[in-house]
């Protein structure tokens, strides 16, 4: 018969129970985020890379979910001692996909910034201007950029004139637009560019809104405004 006020055999909890559980979901969860997200990457390829990063971040989360639930499932089923092998086995196996995941990591981010070295310091010298009919054109009407100081100078809405410096990446990201522009002559032309790569032949061509020079420049001048040094045309340079 139970103590009056307290609690029968039958009615007290495990102990450690709660330790039991959340140690089974921590060693679990990377492994089963790692092997979903193999899976949706092999099995649920999107059209785009944005719908390809969330198909597999959601497939990765479901497998945390599932092996979680599996593992901690298994550990109450278990003996005491059965359960805690399980729990670090399945650890151990979350430790070495981590170091693996994060050697991976650091081994791809080493050999991008390698790659880029290498392409940036193999490109020939450039130069170009865009010029737009609209005068309101955002983020700018008119741009001139040369690449000795990967300095631009653009006339921005409002009739700011503003000089600032693009970033490497912007360097690389826009000599690669150019080698993608045809040249071409189209009348009448809402948005003109002119350049010179290297000593080639000075070109032109009519540019369309959603071109890739368009693009490359916008974002040079859109990521560097705030430090770029800008006035409205007609005052005097303090």
């Amino acid at each position: 018969m139970a103590p009056r006020g307290g609690r029968g055999p039958t009615q007290q909890r495990p102990p450690g129970i709660a330790f039991r559980i959340a140690a089974a979901v921590l060693a679990a969860s990377p492994v089963g985020f790692a092997a979903g997200a193999l899976l949706g990457a092999r099995l649920l390829p999107p059209p785009t890379a944005t719908a390809t990063g969330l198909a597999i971040a959601a497939s990765g989360a479901f497998g945390a979910v599932v092996l979680a639930l599996v593992v901690a499932g298994c550990a109450l089923t278990l003996s005491e001692r059965a359960g805690r092998v399980l729990t670090l086995v399945v650890g151990g196996a979350s430790f070495a996909v981590l170091v693996y995941l994060v050697r991976d990591f650091v081994g791809d981010r080493m050999a991008q910034s390698r790659a880029f070295d290498a392409a940036y310091a193999a490109m020939p010298t450039f130069s170009f201007t865009v010029q737009a009919k609209d005068e309101g054109r955002r983020p700018f009407s008119k741009l001139a950029y040369e690449t000795v100081a990967h300095a631009y100078s653009a006339v921005r809405p409002g009739g700011w004139r503003c000089t600032g410096n693009g970033r490497r990446r912007d360097h690389v990201a826009l000599y690669e637009a150019l080698r993608q522009t045809p040249m071409a002559n189209t009348e009448p032309c809402p948005l003109r560019a002119s350049w010179q790569i290297g000593n080639a032949p000075p070109a032109s061509a009519c540019l369309a809104e959603q071109g890739p020079l368009p693009a490359a420049a916008a974002t040079m001048v859109e990521a560097t405004a705030r430090r770029a040094s800008c006035r409205r045309a007609g005052a005097v340079p303090k």
